[in-house]
C-alpha cells in the first residue's frame, strides 16, 4: 500500500523524465510486453504508460492529460494485461480510459498548452512531453516521435523555447518531421 500512495504522488505530479529511445508504438504495443518491462519500484512503467494514454486519449478525441486518473488506470490495465498477455495494452487502455472521468481543467492539454506553460514548468511537464508525443502520433497519424533520440528530444524543446506562445502540439507536430 505505501509503494502505490508513493507511486501516486509520482504520477499525480507527471514526474518523470523525458527520455530518448525508449518510445513503443502504442498500435502494436502487446500486453506482455507492458507486463516484462523492469520496474524498480514493483510498480508497472509510467513512461510506458504516458505513450498509451496519450495515443488513447487522441484516438478518443480527447486532449486532456490527467495525472490523476493515470496511476487507477495503470493498474487496471496492468492487471487486465496479465490474464491476457498477447492482447494488445491498447484495446484494455481504452477501455479503461473511457471510464474515468477526465477532469477539463488539466494544466495539460494537447489542445491548449502552449511552449509558455511548459517552459513555467518544466518538471511537472516533462510527462505531458512524454504523454504529447502518443497524442502526437495518433493525431496526425504518423510515426515519426521526438523520443527516437536525445537529440529529436532537444530538438523539440528547444524549438519549444523559442516559440513560448505557440501550442505546444504544432511545434511537436513539426519537429517530428525533422
Amino acid at each position: 500500500m505505501r509503494n502505490l500512495l508513493i507511486f501516486c504522488c509520482i504520477v499525480f505530479n507527471f514526474s518523470t523524465t523525458v527520455s530518448a529511445g525508449e518510445k513503443i508504438n502504442p498500435a502494436d504495443f502487446i500486453c506482455a510486453e507492458l507486463v516484462a518491462l523492469p520496474t524498480t519500484t514493483g510498480e508497472p512503467s509510467l513512461f510506458e504508460a504516458l505513450q498509451l494514454d496519450g495515443y488513447a486519449g487522441a484516438d478518443l478525441d480527447n486532449p486532456v492529460a490527467d495525472p490523476q486518473i493515470m496511476a487507477p488506470l495503470l493498474e487496471q490495465v496492468y492487471v487486465a494485461c496479465q490474464a491476457e498477455p498477447a492482447e494488445k495494452a491498447l484495446t484494455f487502455w481504452r477501455k479503461g480510459r473511457e471510464s474515468f472521468a477526465v477532469v477539463g481543467d488539466s494544466p495539460w492539454r494537447a489542445d491548449k498548452t502552449t511552449c509558455g506553460d511548459y517552459a513555467a514548468d518544466e518538471d511537472d511537464g516533462s510527462g505531458f512531453v512524454i504523454w504529447l508525443d502518443g497524442y502526437n502520433r495518433r493525431k496526425n497519424k504518423s510515426a515519426a516521435s521526438v523520443l527516437e533520440s536525445d537529440d529529436t528530444v532537444k530538438a523539440f524543446l528547444d524549438n519549444c523555447r523559442q516559440r513560448p506562445r505557440s501550442l505546444m502540439l504544432d511545434v511537436m507536430k513539426e519537429s517530428a518531421k525533422k
